[in-house]
């Protein structure tokens, strides 16, 4: 009886928890599973990188997510041929991106996002609710900030990080994001 008591105290108490909580967005989630994973004892369970390391990962995932994401939309609402050429090189150099973290992140037990982050999907909304110009203009601002700080925390990993295969991935990224952040200001400057 004191176990069903138990039993039905834990649920009521989880419930409660759940209901009052706020909901995260995928790479919290990811990021608060990762920090579970860090404190497992059982080598199933056990991350095998730093908590830094998958975090690292993480805001990488995110960072893919939202470029592969802004592209499709791009792809879809753009008149600028530019814009649709840029936005088909970052959907095969970031699906690839991607792709290669996943695998990446698989072997060494990091849960990444599915979806991008809650502040990438509010900028994605105000994007899809701009046209022409604006549009064009929008997107470009916005990928131009993105890669900034994408190549800010790839620079920082290719020089702190600890995993060799993670800052590897970081390394062989960097000039991939140099190549890409060159031409969006250069396309950006062109829309004025």
């Amino acid at each position: 009886m004191k176990n069903l008591f138990f039993l039905i105290y834990s649920i009521a108490f989880t419930v409660m928890i759940a209901c009052n909580s706020q909901p995260k967005d995928a790479k919290e989630v990811a990021d608060s599973i990762n920090q579970v994973k860090d404190t497992s004892t059982t080598a199933v369970d056990m991350i095998t990188v730093r908590d830094n390391e998958a975090e690292f990962a993480t805001d990488a995932a995110d960072a893919s997510l939202v470029e592969i994401n802004l592209a499709n939309l791009a792809i879809s609402k753009t008149g600028n041929q530019l814009i649709k050429n840029y936005a088909n090189m970052m959907l095969k150099d970031h699906g690839a991106a991607n792709e290669e973290l996943t695998a990446l992140a698989k072997s060494k037990n990091i849960t990444l996002p599915e979806t991008m982050s809650e502040p990438h999907q509010k900028n994605r909304n105000e994007l899809n609710e701009k046209s022409g110009a604006d549009f064009d203009k929008k997107y470009a601002a916005l990928i131009e900030e993105d890669h900034v700080k994408m190549l800010a925390f790839m620079e920082h990993e290719a020089r702190k990080g600890t995993d060799p295969d993670l800052k590897a991935y970081a390394n062989k990224m960097i000039p991939v994001i140099n190549a890409h952040l060159n031409a969006i200001r250069k396309i950006k400057n062109s829309l004025k």
